[in-house]
């Protein structure tokens, strides 16, 4: 069956090169073929495979065949949502049409509240709720942004209110068989191949891995393709972190009214209203307790509790931790959980008694508890999570993380490697892929974030032709001030002044379409005031209208340019003339200044290790071959990569981080001769 799939491979790559206007790329088919011998094997892999080498395919044909040939269930994740859906919209549609045999049963998923609530739209919008019925495919976000029928800002702000809730009444809602959320849920549960991201391969193993292998969101998989692997870490991060914040309050609340209306029937039946309504209103009042006392945390931070023990006696560490604030901090915590405990307790002993007291129906005392279950999980996870933010498992930190107008307590996994091996690499074989997951030639740092061991690694040649489609900019020594001795001396207007100084050269030298990648909000604001743009150059800021609006606003405005944050480093696609040159203003260290940051910082350190060279260095490099990718993303691309930091001449680790950057690309010390090299 097997030597079955390798030909429907062949006979589509074959079907594909017979279609007008498609570049053969040999490597394309090679990448396919790795992950065809992983599929068949039960083998995993890492491979870097470069944009511009069609990966999306490769990685499609290969899971369908193997799902026609052999019934073998493989799962394809990205990192966003953005990506997922042009998987599902524009590759999977194409790789299907290449053979009959390759149309096996498919489906996509993405979060929950990354879906319209059918039921709640309704109820906000009667008139919208069948237009938009009539247009949505998925039923997603997007889909709903995106559909036209309303203006954009009143869009925007109905979605607050019609997105699914992370609890709702599931089966008893009058829209569940219709319900664009489960729908999906229940086609990943069985189809052969499923896109999704990130985000909820993670929530599937963990569902899987806790309820040990009862409960899941997708169902028996045997293999995964995790695209954009380069991003798993921090998705991985997120998912395993714990957070009691104002958005968890609000979450609170919402599970607590949902708890009301599960339980307002029999609450009627029995003449108990008033005792179910008393219960919700004490409740709440303990959530708007809770909330003043997480206020009282706003501009405060330190370390709680680490794990293990030398992680916390690190004096680095010591010098966070604040035993006083752990004390204000974990009677907030206990708090909360108390008063969870009362609310499901109550709720649930009130349900119990008016069943065993036959004063409520006893069908509609099934249909109560049916719909309780789901937001008393909400209720008992979240009580968990606060009495385990003082008892972090694993090599974990937890923290005061605030901001100036509100606190939260949270806890971050700080080493990834036993978390992923116990919830999936141990489970199921995966391929990790990605147009920038080596660094240095190898896999290593991947694998040391991770602790992902696979027995097959494969870097595969860019198809461009770097020499001459992009020329690298360093600016002549002396242009630009080092940025740490700069922050050091308080000189940074003069920095900032410099900056502002090249990049106006460079402007008019590429003619603007450039995206300019910044660090720092404070430093990109800093150099927007201080620039000096020609009216024909507009330069938009993130920050000042949507990420993917002012993304938008720049694709369409060719002679227009961005300024950025971390979001555009890495996803961002602007194909063409548009964007001719990307500048990164300067090398994107982490500043070990965030308790998480420290506390990993203080964990390599107890192992020997020095945390520069093993996590920040890697970090940056990674990043600036991130950025320096958004510049060429089709084969008629070309333009200017310019890197404004000094410090990649004057410190050691420099040349480490240029060596990461294509060989092809010639360096030039003038901006306009690097223009010319590529005819801009």
């Amino acid at each position: 069956m097997e030597s079955e799939a390798r030909r429907l491979i062949e006979r589509a790559f074959q079907a594909l090169r017979d279609r007008p206007g498609f570049v053969e790329r040999p490597d394309q088919v090679q990448l396919a073929l790795l992950l065809s011998d992983c599929i068949e094997t039960g083998c995993s892999g890492a491979f870097e495979a470069p944009t511009g080498l069609g990966k999306s395919l490769a990685a499609l044909i290969p899971a369908l065949a193997h799902a026609a040939a052999g019934d073998r269930r493989t799962v394809v994740a990205t990192y966003t949502n953005v990506l997922a859906e042009q998987y599902w919209r524009s590759d999977l549609p194409l790789a299907q049409s290449l053979a009959e045999e390759l149309a096996v049963p498919t489906a996509f998923l993405i979060g929950r509240q990354r879906y319209v609530c059918r039921n709640a739209l309704r109820v906000a919008d009667p008139g919208l709720a069948e237009e938009f019925a009539l247009h949505a495919e998925l039923g997603t976000e997007s889909e709903f942004r995106g559909s036209g029928l309303r203006k954009a800002r009143e869009l925007s702000e109905l979605w607050r209110a019609v997105g699914v809730p992370p609890a709702c009444p599931a089966r008893r809602c009058p829209d569940f068989q219709r319900c664009w959320f489960y729908n999906a849920r229940r086609a990943a549960e069985t189809a052969k191949v499923v896109v999704t991201n990130h985000s909820v391969l993670l929530m599937d193993a963990l569902l899987a891995m806790y309820s040990e292998g009862s409960e899941s969101l997708l169902g028996k998989v045997d293999f995964l393709v995790i695209d954009e692997a380069h991003d798993f870490p921090q998705a991985a991060a997120s998912a395993l972190e714990f957070e009691l914040s104002h958005g968890r309050l609000d979450l609170l609340e919402r599970a607590s009214q949902g708890v009301e209306e599960a339980l307002a029937i029999a609450a009627m039946q029995s003449g108990g209203l008033p005792t179910l309504e008393a219960a919700g209103e004490r409740f709440r009042a303990a959530l708007a307790q809770i909330g003043a006392a997480l206020h009282g945390l706003a501009g405060r931070s330190g370390i709680l509790a680490a794990k293990p023990e030398e992680v916390l006696q690190d004096p680095t560490v010591r010098r966070t931790y604040s035993p006083a604030l752990r004390e204000e901090a974990e009677a907030i915590a206990e708090q909360a959980a108390s008063a969870i405990d009362a609310f499901v307790q109550e709720t649930g002993g009130l349900l119990r008694r008016w069943a065993h007291a036959g004063e409520a129906d006893p069908d509609v005392v099934g249909e109560a508890r049916e719909i309780l279950g789901p937001y008393q999980m909400v209720l008992r996870e979240t009580a968990l999570g606060c009495r385990s933010l003082f008892d972090p498992q694993g090599v974990a930190v937890s923290y005061v993380a605030s901001e100036e107008s509100a606190g939260a307590v949270r806890a971050d996994v700080i080493d990834l490697t036993d978390p992923l091996r116990a919830m999936l690499w141990s489970r199921v074989p995966a391929a990790c892929m990605s147009a920038t997951l080596a660094l240095d030639g190898g896999f290593e740092f991947f694998e040391g974030q991770t602790g992902f061991r696979p027995e097959f690694r494969e870097i595969l040649p860019t198809p461009f032709d770097f020499g001459t489609q992009a020329a690298l900019y360093l600016p002549p020594r002396g242009t630009i001030p080092d940025p740490s001795q700069a922050r050091r001396e308080g000189s940074e207007r003069a920095y900032h002044e410099a900056l502002a100084r090249e990049l106006g050269r460079i402007l008019e030298a590429v003619g603007g379409r450039t995206l300019a990648l910044f660090h720092s909000r404070r430093e990109m604001e800093a150099v927007y005031d201080l620039l000096d743009a020609p009216p024909d150059l507009p330069v938009y800021v993130q920050g000042r209208s949507s990420a993917a609006n002012v993304g938008e606003r720049f694709r369409r405005n060719v002679p227009a340019s961005l300024f950025a944050l971390r979001s555009f480093w890495t996803g961002f696609d602007a194909p063409g003339e548009t964007l001719s040159c990307v500048v990164l203003v300067r090398i994107p260290f982490e500043v070990p200044v965030d308790p998480a940051q420290v506390a990993r910082g203080a964990w390599l350190s107890s192992r020997g290790l020095d945390p520069f060279r093993e996590h920040s260095l890697p970090l940056a490099k990674m990043l600036v071959r991130q950025g320096a990718g958004r510049l060429i993303r089709r084969s008629d691309d070309k333009g200017v990569i310019a890197i404004l930091d000094p410090r990649l001449e004057t410190k050691r680790y420099g040349q480490e981080i240029l060596e990461n950057l294509p060989r092809e690309l010639r360096v030039f010390r003038d901006v306009g001769e690097a223009a010319a090299h590529v005819g801009l």
